[in-house]
């Protein structure tokens, strides 16, 4: 609206009228019932208290006559993420200081307020226990926002090696469904003993089978979990290590397959050693 009246040189005495003309339904009435109501309100000599005015009443941050106090009220909704409440806070404290401003005041030092709210209220409790080890007010908003895109990068690598389910383990658990369909449907009473000796053996190898399954299911949990330790066979042609592959180092430090330079990949590779030999084709698949 700033760059609109500007733009269009309209005097200061008739942009509350411009603005007014553009507002429509809950918005326009509410900004004229605010103006008849408090009389201390001039917008022919400062138009921008319309805008206060619509922050006020449609604003997500609270945007009140006491900024600190919306300010240090911002504290994390329920199930909100650390991140998700480190970008309110700020967008809080950028209304504080707004707010501050046009009465006048102002804050020292912004980010360091930002920053001791979200010691102070951190959502998780992992950050929180990190966050303990000094002081709120020692803390300083770079080193939060790096806390925080370590936790990002931790999170994503955790949903990323996440264990999935064994095909056995979901042809057991088949299994153990077919068993008791079976069983429900064995309740005629023309079957007597019998029915209920085979429902005595259905039921006893239910619970084997659900036994089976819980020790499948941990066993599939640890071996995730489990680094493996099977010793690296082939030499790295790279450093000569054996404690990885040529592979891995050629991923890990972005180098070329063909000739382990930087900057390229083996696709794009002009070196001799990329180009495919005799030796490179033997056995089905052209792999050596």
């Amino acid at each position: 609206m700033d760059t609109y009246l500007r733009k269009r040189g309209i005097p200061l005495a008739e942009q509350h009228q411009e603005i007014i003309s553009r507002l429509m339904g809950k918005a326009k009435d509410v900004v004229k019932v605010t103006l008849r109501c408090n009389p201390a309100l001039n917008p022919v000599e400062n138009p921008r208290v319309i805008i206060d005015i619509l922050k006020q009443h449609f604003s997500d941050v609270n945007y009140s006559c006491m900024p600190l106090a919306d300010f240090y009220g911002t504290v994390p909704l329920a199930g909100e993420d650390p991140v998700e409440y480190w970008v309110r806070l700020n967008k809080a404290v950028d209304f504080a200081e707004e707010a501050l401003k046009r009465l006048g005041r102002r804050m020292e030092d912004p980010c360091q307020e930002a920053a001791m709210m979200f010691v102070k209220y951190c959502p998780d409790s992992t950050l929180a226990a990190v966050f303990r080890f000094k002081a709120p007010e020692k803390w300083t908003a770079q080193e939060i926002q790096e806390q925080l895109d370590r936790y990002h990068t931790e999170l994503k690598e955790q949903m990323s090696v996440k264990p999935k389910r064994h095909p056995v383990t979901r042809h057991v658990t088949a299994h153990v469904q077919t068993f008791n369909e079976d069983e429900q449907d064995v309740d005629s009473p023309e079957l007597g003993e019998c029915s209920r000796a085979s429902n005595a053996h259905t039921v006893q190898d239910d619970n084997c089978m659900r036994t089976l399954i819980n020790l499948l299911d941990r066993a599939l949990a640890q071996n995730a979990q489990m680094p493996s330790r099977q010793p690296q066979s082939k030499l790295c042609r790279v450093c000569q290590s054996h404690d990885h592959s040529t592979v891995t180092h050629c991923r890990r430090e972005h180098l070329c397959f063909a000739c382990f330079q930087p900057g390229h990949s083996k696709r794009d590779c002009t070196s001799d050693r990329s180009r495919p030999g005799p030796a490179q084709f033997r056995g089905p698949l052209g792999l050596n």
